[in-house]
């Protein structure tokens, strides 16, 4: 089972608990022991563990872990991680969950760790619905991707980083892409770090992707979402992609937020190289160390660009 395909599962695993006035342990996955049931307003999690005991704690707000036993009729000796919250958070806890399983469980408490780490915004609520900025910015990587991916294999997946906090949305060893994307005319970018603009090292090649969008009737955020999943058919390639589409901030279950419609008007490129007209470190000297989250407006409308054919677009999935 892919990542959503899991989400899936946990899902209707929940509400069948919920239908029941008894206690419902049911597995997410035939063959796995990993157990879910909902009870008294709570949703729990089980996994399997050696560990000792644990008294109950609360790892994030409202999300509580404990190691247990006594749980399964027929055999109450056995241990298990639990991980309980109100039912009411359902919506982050199932996909919480499911970036759990997907991890190696041979050591179920360095799992929950990095879990942990990975989710403490969504889970406090600081990441809420996408704002129409940032739908607009994931909408142009995936469109990028889309097209990357019509001339290269679903591997290529394993380059896209963008939500992940990379220096730039797609990453190889022979080529960067910088995708911006824009509604503005004349169209313009903003840039969060002078970095990424910046000339590469070496004979590595970084080129910036301006993506014009204009209000129309082609795609929407779920549609384009949707295109990508039919272009990637191996397992593996499918987690790697929904790990970092939840990492973005989308959630499908909140899809119906986020059909405005657009046509892509153009799409262009411009290699960065030292005669870009970009804002380059050097030419800041030696910046404070009180001075950071240097921003600024990149008018791409006044570069040398070149359009972004089909051509060219398999260039840069050959070089990734």
């Amino acid at each position: 089972m892919n990542l959503k395909q899991i989400i899936e599962q946990i899902n209707r695993q929940l509400t069948i608990s919920d239908s029941y006035s008894e206690r419902r342990l049911l597995q997410i996955i035939e063959d796995e022991e990993q157990l879910i049931y909902s009870e008294e307003g709570f949703d729990f999690f089980l996994i399997p563990i050696e560990d000792e005991e644990m008294d109950e704690q609360e790892r994030l707000e409202g999300l509580f872990v404990s190691v247990t036993y006594n749980i399964l009729e027929n055999d109450r000796s056995k241990n298990f991680l639990m991980i309980k919250t109100q039912s009411s958070r359902r919506e982050v806890f199932v996909p919480f969950i499911s970036e759990l399983i997907s991890k190696d469980l041979s050591n179920p408490i360095d799992a929950l760790n990095d879990t942990l780490k990975e989710w403490r915004d969504f889970w406090s609520g600081k990441r809420a619905r996408l704002s129409k900025h940032e739908q607009v910015g994931l909408f142009g990587e995936l469109y990028a991707l889309s097209r990357l991916l019509q001339h290269s294999s679903s591997k290529l997946v394993e380059k896209w980083g963008g939500p992940l906090d990379w220096l730039h949305d797609f990453e190889s060893d022979r080529l960067d892409l910088e995708i911006k994307t824009t509604t503005k005319q004349p169209d313009s970018v903003y840039i969060s770090k002078i970095s990424q603009v910046a000339p590469m090292e070496g004979a590595k090649e970084l080129h910036l992707v301006v993506i014009g969008l204009e209000e129309g009737e082609d795609l929407d955020l779920p549609k384009i979402v949707d295109l990508i999943r039919s272009q990637i058919s191996n397992t593996i390639e499918i987690n790697q992609f929904e790990k970092v589409l939840h990492r973005s901030g989308y959630r499908d279950s909140e899809k119906h937020h986020y059909l405005r419609t657009y046509s892509v008007g153009f799409v262009k490129s411009h290699e960065i190289t030292d005669n870009s007209p970009v804002l380059k470190p050097n030419l800041l000297g030696d910046i404070p160390g009180t001075v950071e989250d240097i921003k600024y407006n990149l008018l791409t409308h006044a570069m040398d660009t070149v359009e972004l054919n089909d051509d060219k677009w398999l260039h840069f999935s050959k070089m990734m």
